[in-house]
């Protein structure tokens, strides 16, 4: 799309304000609204300067950045009686791409792919949420019981269908709707994108969750563990590499209609699977989530159809491998990233490991020692530790980006680890 479609789009539709989004380091998406004028004349060939210090993506000693739109992404926003959005990407002052720019780093590491002839990645993000309201009705569903709930016990349906439909005028295709296993818990699935289009729209996708929430007086909760007796929200990631359109996950002679390629693959992620935790589980409240019995995966294995292990191999034809640990306060760019570049990893090393076909919950201690399985980190500190010592995973964020990433991630903690809660006086006030 160039500024000339876009410039009669916008005069035909009438459109008065545009959107500007990016996100910052840690995946939280910065918005600047700018008249249709303003945006046409000057900010969508030229961009505009903003201060990265404000947005945690460069000190104050050397903070002027500047974000020019993304043409191709230029969107009428279905919800808006006026407005458009586009997505920028950041550059300095040079107009060299800004290395802790996370669609930059995302965009590297797609671009490595494409150097090993991995010409396109195909991504389907699952974002999984909570909608709370203070209404309920006469219906109550149990904690872990609310999959596939039909309404009115689904009493969000409604809510659902306009998010699913607005997705599907945003130009997803929308593939079905349901209500999750949480209590209030629910997911929209789309078909896949390539791997920036996939990262683009889980930022897309909350807010625009949380926009259509508003009009029914709810709030929408990413959060990955917001209730101690209940599912916590997941982003898994199916991911398939292709190569001149032939997907290279897929073999038909095999058992598992898997590639040796697949296999490396998936080699190559369990390999780093725990130096990608901090990406991948980027909070304090991640780990809280990574815990048995709620399906969210704490055993670093790999199996078929499997839904205790990290990553599943679904039950199609058209294969793809499936990464369940990813929750929703990701950064989608950097997650994706690392994914690729501990797969291209495993494939340059031919790592392989075996598939664990067990219920990993019910294994004793000595069944997981017996297997070799290793867990993930319990722990934020712990996921830093280890990323810190995984350079495949550091090189995949940048070396200015990863240490910008790690001192946010260190501050977390250490405020976390300073407060005091009320399970601290229950446990420990009458000693």
């Amino acid at each position: 799309m160039n500024q000339e479609k876009i410039k009669k789009i916008i005069e035909k539709n009438d459109i008065k304000w545009v959107q500007v989004h990016f996100t910052d380091l840690l995946g939280r998406l910065r918005i600047l609204h700018f008249s249709s004028n303003e945006f046409l004349n000057f900010v969508l060939e030229k961009g505009f300067n903003f201060d990265g210090s404000s947005v945690g993506l460069t000190g104050v000693e050397e903070s002027d950045l500047i974000a020019i739109p993304d043409k191709k992404t230029f969107l009428i926003l279905p919800h808006e009686k006026d407005e458009a959005r586009i997505i920028a990407n950041i550059y300095d002052t040079s107009l060299k791409p800004f290395p802790a720019d996370p669609r930059y780093i995302l965009n590297k590491a797609v671009g490595k792919a494409k150097r090993q002839g991995y010409d396109e990645i195909k991504i389907s993000p699952e974002m999984e949420f909570y909608v709370l309201s203070e209404y309920r009705g006469n219906y109550e569903i149990e904690e872990k019981s609310g999959y596939f709930a039909p309404p009115p016990v689904d009493d969000a349906k409604d809510y659902r269908r306009e998010l699913a439909e607005t997705l599907i005028e945003s130009g997803y295709s929308v593939k079905y709707h349901h209500h999750e296993t949480g209590k209030y818990q629910h997911e929209v699935e789309i078909k896949t994108l390539n791997a920036i289009e996939a990262a683009d729209f889980c930022i897309y996708f909350k807010y625009l969750a949380r926009e259509i929430a508003s009009l029914y007086n709810s709030l929408v909760t990413f959060m990955p563990k917001p209730f101690s007796n209940d599912a916590g929200n997941g982003m898994h990631a199916h991911i398939v590499l292709y190569s001149r359109g032939k997907n290279v996950f897929y073999d038909e002679n095999d058992k598992y209609n898997m590639s040796q390629t697949a296999r490396y693959f998936i080699g190559g992620i369990i390999e780093h699977a725990r130096g990608m935790a901090a990406i991948a589980n980027p909070t304090v409240n991640s780990y809280k989530r990574l815990i048995p019995n709620f399906e969210a995966p704490c055993y670093i294995t790999w199996a078929r159809y499997n839904r205790s292990s990290l990553i599943r191999i679904p039950a199609k034809k058209e294969i793809d491998i499936e990464i369940r640990n990813a929750d929703p306060t990701a950064n989608p760019y950097l997650f994706y990233a690392v994914i690729i570049y501990a797969g291209l990893d495993g494939i340059k090393k031919k790592i392989e490991y075996e598939a664990v076909e067990k219920n990993l919950y019910k294994l004793s201690e000595k069944e997981i020692r017996e297997y070799g399985i290793k867990k993930m980190p319990s722990n934020l500190m712990e996921a830093i530790e280890e990323l810190e010592n995984d350079n495949v995973i550091k090189k995949a964020i940048g070396k200015e980006a990863v240490e910008m990433f790690i001192e946010e991630k260190k501050k977390e903690w250490r405020r976390y680890m300073t407060e005091i809660t009320d399970l601290d006086y229950k446990f420990y006030f009458h000693y």
